[in-house]
């Protein structure tokens, strides 16, 4: 009955040792591929004349901001069409009702 429960364990045991090492392998086989397949876009890229520049994991991004500020006396507001005047109504922080023109 021993040598039956002793057998059992190490069985066990080197069951878990196996599937350990195929899961290891797995993850060595993937990360090989995915390697493979970035060179293989890097390449390709770079014989249609689309590599930019960037590295492996870089992404090209790219914003603008334009922000215009007028600045009017007097006289000259009144001079603008009503189709050019926004006109903006919110509550700020305080709670104060705040109106831009």
């Amino acid at each position: 009955m021993w040598t039956f429960l002793t057998q059992l364990l190490v069985t066990l045991v080197l069951l878990g040792f196996f599937l350990v090492s195929c899961q290891n392998v797995m993850h060595i086989a993937r990360g090989s591929l995915c390697f493979v397949l970035q060179r293989a876009h890097l390449e390709l890229d770079r014989e249609l004349g689309e590599d930019g520049g960037l590295g492996d994991e870089e992404e090209a991004v790219s914003s603008r901001v334009v922000r215009r500020r007028v600045l009017l006396k007097g006289n000259e507001l009144q001079n603008i069409p009503g189709e050019q005047v926004t006109e903006e109504q919110f509550t700020d922080e305080q709670g104060n009702f705040v109106t831009k023109k």
